[in-house]
This record gives C-alpha cells, structure tokens and sequence, in this order.
C-alpha cells in the first residue's frame, strides 16, 4: 500500500488549520485499528478532562456533513486536525522504519503534531495544549482579519511587500511559498492596505480568509499570554530526532530550546519558505511525506518552490482508492 515511500528517507510534514474537511481520516478510522485506538482515546481524554474548553464528540464532529460550518471554527478545527494528524502519524509508523525519519517540520499548528510525534510532547499534554490553543484563539483575537495573496513573488518582492505592510502596522503572518503569502492586519486598515497592495502589484490576487483574528501577529497578544500560561506548566521532553521550528526556520533537539520558541508561535510569522529551503540545503537524497489531513503543504511546496526538485508526496493521495469508502 505504502511502497513507494518504502526504504525511503524521509522527512514528515505536519498540516495546520484551513487542512479540516468533513470526513477527514474516516477512512482510516474504519480501516486500521492503530489509527482508531489513538483517535478514540484523544476524544474520550477530551470528553473527561477539557469539556470546560470544547464540548464535542470529535467522530461526531468530523463525520457529520450538518457540521461543516462548525468545523471550520478555531476552537474546533485545531483540535479536530491535530486529531486526525497525530492518529495517521501511529498509523504511519507501523509501515515506516523510524530510522528512515530524518526529521519534520509542522505548519503553525502541525508543529504541536510535529512535537507529539517526535515526543517532545506527551500526548495529552499536547491535546491539552492544542484544545486551549484553539479556545483562546476563537475568544480572544476579534480585533483582526487575514488575506492571502497570490502572486508569482520572489525574494525582492516579498522585501517589498514587507515595507508596504509595517507602514499599516500589518505582517507577513504566513511565507507559505513563492507564490503564496498570507497578511495579519486590523480590520479599520483592511481596505486601504489592500488597496496600496493593488497599486504596486498588478494583477495579485487578494483572497479574504475566514478566520477569527490576525493570528501570527500581535494583534493576538491577549490570546497568547493566556496561552503562554499553559504552555510554561507543561513539560517538554528532547525529540527523539532534531525538528524544525518555523518561526526562525531553524532545526532544534534542545528542549528548552524548543519550548521558549513556542512560548510566542502565536504571535510569531511562519516562516515556511525558510523552513522548506532550510530542510533541502541541510539534507540529501529524501522525500516530503505530508501527514494528514489534506494535502495543502504538498501543493505549496508543488507549486510555489521553483528550485526544489525533491518529490513531495501526502499521505491523503497514497491512501486514496486503497482504503473503503
């Protein structure tokens, strides 16, 4: 079923929140004991120790087609990808030989799937953290919007671009790829800062998110020091191999290291383009295996990476027409 990705070095990517879509990981969850153990246990810890933060069945959330307006809420999507992330990583790893995992990187939120796999988190700490991540990001970040912006940039353009958004007191929240970057501002500036950026770039293309503030930027602050409470009581462990963390796009196996760099994630840009080239400069003769749900990083990576030749699968597209319907 995996024999492609068999004997293969490998390099594990983690997706973040925008990946959820109703009946994510169903298939596996019907099909592989490993990958429903791990989901039912995340949802019955959920159900008897954080019902003060969200109260949902996570099957029932996920399965429901009534429920997709739902789960594209903060407070539910984070938990509901992590999920499903963390669940086919266990699944993964009964077919991958874990000396084959040079190491990973996860997208905003996949860096606490990222962390759990490579058990610089226990588990539950980690589905604590992710619940509260998404409560305190949902209720405490109203002040802001994101856009993305499709365009064919480089290095001298997105410097540009920068210049422009500090001016708006914005950020560059996310650098996803060449031809993807996505701006955290405040709602009274939105128009105006859309329309500066129309004006020096022709043709871009601006397309609103639907989201609940302007996360990776300080515009979630409040949310973040309520959030930075949890993540100070929690313990972190050294990963079993070396992570990289994309707020400065660096590879880490110090645990206190680690655990101050996500003390401001929320707060911080995701510097993706970094992390990606970071990974190809570091490591030879291996592939991109993107995690589910989905497979927007791969497409990222597909489409917005010109100069990297490295093959980019998703485990979304391995398992499709292998597993029942």
């Amino acid at each position: 079923m995996l024999d492609i990705i068999k004997n293969k070095k490998v390099v594990l990517l983690f997706p973040g929140q925008a990946s959820q879509y109703i009946k994510m990981g169903k298939k596996l969850y019907d099909s592989f004991d490993t990958y429903k153990q791990v989901f039912d246990k995340i949802n019955d810890y959920i159900k008897q120790n954080l019902s003060d933060f969200i109260d949902v069945d996570l099957k029932e959330l996920i399965e429901n087609e009534e429920n997709k307006d739902k789960l594209d809420l903060t407070k539910y999507s984070q938990v509901s990808i992590f999920s499903v992330s963390i669940s086919s990583f266990y699944f993964l790893r009964d077919y991958l030989d874990w000396d084959n995992i040079l190491t990973g990187a996860g997208h905003s939120l996949g860096e606490y799937t990222l962390l759990t796999a490579f058990q610089a988190l226990d588990l539950f700490d980690a589905v604590s953290l992710v619940v509260k991540r998404g409560y305190f990001m949902y209720n405490y970040s109203k002040e802001g919007t994101m856009f993305a912006l499709i365009y064919n940039f480089d290095n001298d353009s997105i410097n540009q671009l920068n210049e422009i958004v500090k001016k708006f007191n914005a950020v560059i929240a996310n650098f996803n790829s060449y031809s993807q970057l996505i701006v955290s501002c405040s709602i009274n500036i939105l128009e105006d800062l859309k329309d500066q950026i129309k004006r020096e770039f022709k043709n871009i293309k601006i397309i609103p998110l639907k989201v609940s503030g302007a996360f990776h930027s300080p515009l979630v602050s409040q949310a973040n020091e309520l959030f930075k409470q949890e993540i100070s009581k929690t313990n972190f462990n050294n990963p079993v191999k070396p992570v990289f963390i994309s707020i400065d796009s660096n590879e880490y196996n110090d645990k206190d290291v680690i655990k101050n760099l996500m003390l401001n994630q929320m707060i911080s840009s995701v510097n993706w383009i970094n992390t990606i080239e970071n990974i190809v400069k570091k490591y030879d003769d291996f592939i991109f295996l993107e995690l589910l749900p989905n497979k927007i990083l791969t497409n990222l990576i597909n489409k917005g990476f010109k100069n990297i030749n490295i093959p980019v699968y998703s485990l979304e597209d391995l398992l499709e027409n292998v597993l029942v319907k």
